[in-house]
């Protein structure tokens, strides 16, 4: 942990079976996000152009809302690449349907160029930790999963961070992370069909927090 100009932010990195994966928790990188953001994301290794999207019904129902806005406001005929991925692929992708959980389809949307294989990823004890994750009692909280360029993203907001929820969350993103490389690892293009890919940037790499190297710093002088 380390305090900083901005506010206090916390950096942690870990292994999971050899896979190494990173938690931030300090200023948003998204603009639905107010307050403080927990991030987190996992290089996986899964096909590149495998763009799958969970968000909360709440803030899924809000991107939309402001993408319509924004294209019908502006006359566009195509879709702003300055935009998030999660607006862009909330008009592009088709909507894949949840488990018959009633807690998931109450709170949760999903889109992705690959229906399938997004959709047998919601499934086991990942979809079941999904159903009760605290989240779905915060009602109107910003909550994301998505895969990007091979890599598995989770953000949310989160006010502070109790370490009883921080546990519950790098378990539930370990779940995801297993159940996606059985899942989706072996996803084809022209199996699922053919879909435009539509990335930019998941997560911003100027605003990580590098921890500082004992050995390198100088000794602190006290004012």
């Amino acid at each position: 942990m380390r305090r900083d100009r901005e506010s206090l932010k916390l950096l942690i990195e870990g292994d999971f079976d050899g896979q190494r994966w990173r938690l931030e928790y300090g200023p948003p990188q998204r603009s639905y996000i107010d307050g403080l953001e927990l991030r987190m994301r996992m290089e996986l290794h899964l096909p590149p152009t495998l763009n799958v999207l969970l968000v909360t019904r709440l803030l899924k129902d809000k991107l939309e809302a402001a993408a319509f806005e924004r294209f019908t406001k502006r006359v566009e005929t195509h879709i702003d690449t300055a935009s998030p991925e999660e607006m862009r692929w909330l008009a592009m992708y088709p909507k894949v349907a949840l488990p018959s959980t009633p807690a998931l389809k109450l709170h949760y949307g999903m889109v992705s160029n690959a229906p399938h294989a997004a959709s047998a990823w919601v499934q086991g004890a990942f979809g079941e930790r999904l159903a009760v994750l605290p989240v779905t009692s915060l009602e109107g909280i910003p909550f994301v999963l998505m895969t990007l360029r091979g890599r598995l993203y989770l953000r949310m907001r989160l006010p502070t961070l109790p370490l009883s929820l921080m546990e519950e969350v790098v378990e539930l993103f370990r779940l995801a992370a297993d159940r996606a490389k059985d899942a989706m690892a072996q996803w084809e293009e022209d199996t699922d069909g053919s879909w435009l890919s539509t990335t930019s940037i998941a997560w911003h790499t100027d605003s990580h927090i590098e921890l500082p190297i004992e050995a390198q710093q100088p000794p602190h002088k006290p004012k």
